[in-house]
């Protein structure tokens, strides 16, 4: 039977194993883990919050006050454009409608007098004209005295007188006429505003009006009071992403974009960036960036929160991984740690360029191949052997 040793002895054996094992590596210096850098694809993506819009969305409100009469149009029903969505009872304007009628009927016999009265005018001119031809040739031949001569052409100019008051009387009442039509196309128009209308076909998204409301134009409330629909288009949503100041000078028109809804999980989609405003807004720092999801189905409501991600570059490049760099707060060069063949540091400056959080991208100081050191970079020295571990 073996004797077991006492449990202090197996408790120091660990101990001395364990200090021979640090010692053994403290004579081939630090042991450290390295990767080797080589080409990947990389991507500078902008990921954002955002929130899906209607194509286009109209609020509409009353031109005209009165009663509403008729509404043809509730929340949830699909309407074409010019489709009449309510009426109002507009009784005063009907009455001013009818006379201004009325006034222009008169206005137009007036007109047609007046025209009638230049025929006049110009027959008596005629006549007159031709008396004093023949007055002034005989008071040549002395078959005449100057005083009927005088009498005759005293008549004739005031018949040419009568003519040009009589034209000018045509012209004012042209002129009334035409302004009596422009006053009651004016008040057409009112009247047709007693008809609300959807501006463009889409979905009634909010009615605040029942028949037999008093309905009041905006102008006349103030512009406090809610529409009284709001027809919305939403065959085609607009996503809008905020982007911030430090990827708005990357995003461009044809950018892929992919969308999740947090609604719909696991069905995530993709298009490309539709429009980009071009400013960034002074509040935010962001700039607006928009993106158009096709919508037959209906199935996306408009003011859905979305996550939208951005790829504004990619490209097959050198890359190490994020805790290989070693970055100087002060603005200096960033340093990676290459381990050479006799198991060395060095310091190695390098250009950075994507950082997508997992991977960074470098411009210059690699060529590709090399070992470099991931962690511990603080503590190690430019020169100093190291010992690899096994990956």
């Amino acid at each position: 039977m073996q004797k077991k040793l006492p449990a202090f002895l197996s408790l120091t054996l660990v101990l001395i194993v364990a200090i021979l094992v640090d010692v053994a590596r403290a004579a081939d210096g630090p042991a450290v883990k390295t990767v080797s850098a080589q080409k990947t694809t990389m991507r500078r993506t902008s990921s954002q919050p955002a929130t899906a819009r209607a194509w286009h969305e109209a609020e509409l409100f009353a031109k005209v006050a009165g009663y509403a009469s008729k509404v043809t149009a509730d929340i949830g029903d699909a309407v074409k454009a010019g489709q009449t969505l309510m009426l109002i009872d507009v009784p005063e304007i009907i009455k001013t409608y009818e006379r201004q009628q009325a006034e222009l009927s008169l206005l137009e016999y007036k007109r047609e007098q007046s025209q009638a009265a230049v025929g006049v005018a110009r027959a008596e001119l005629r006549a007159l004209q031709s008396e004093y031809n023949r007055v002034q040739a005989l008071i040549k031949t002395k078959a005449v005295t100057q005083r009927v001569g005088d009498e005759t052409k005293s008549r004739f100019e005031s018949a040419k007188a009568r003519l040009v008051v009589a034209e000018a009387e045509v012209k004012s009442a042209a002129s009334s006429v035409m302004v009596g039509r422009k006053t009651l196309e004016e008040t057409e128009v009112m009247m047709q505003y007693a008809s609300l209308k959807a501006p463009f076909a889409g979905v009634v998204t909010q009615r605040s009006v029942d028949p037999g409301d008093l309905v009041r134009n905006r102008v006349s409330s103030g512009g406090s009071r809610e529409p009284l629909f709001t027809v919305s288009k939403i065959d085609v949503l607009r996503v809008t992403v905020p982007v911030p100041e430090r990827d708005a000078v990357w995003v461009k028109k044809g950018d892929t974009a992919k969308i999740e809804f947090p609604a719909i999980p696991g069905e995530p989609l993709k298009n490309v960036v539709a429009r980009r405003s071009g400013r960034l807004d002074p509040k935010t720092r962001t700039m607006a960036v928009e993106v158009d999801i096709p919508n037959a189905n209906g199935r996306l409501i408009p003011g859905m929160y979305c996550k939208v991600e951005i790829i504004m570059q990619e490209k097959l490049t050198l890359v190490v991984p994020s805790e290989a760099v070693r970055f100087d707060l002060t603005g200096g060069e960033s340093i990676v740690y290459v381990v050479n063949d006799d198991n060395s540091i060095s310091h190695v400056p390098v250009k950075i360029g994507i950082d997508d959080g997992h991977n960074i991208e470098i411009l210059s100081g690699l060529s590709g191949g090399e070992q470099v050191v991931t962690g511990m970079l603080g503590r190690l020295k430019d020169g100093q052997e190291v010992s690899v571990l096994n990956n």
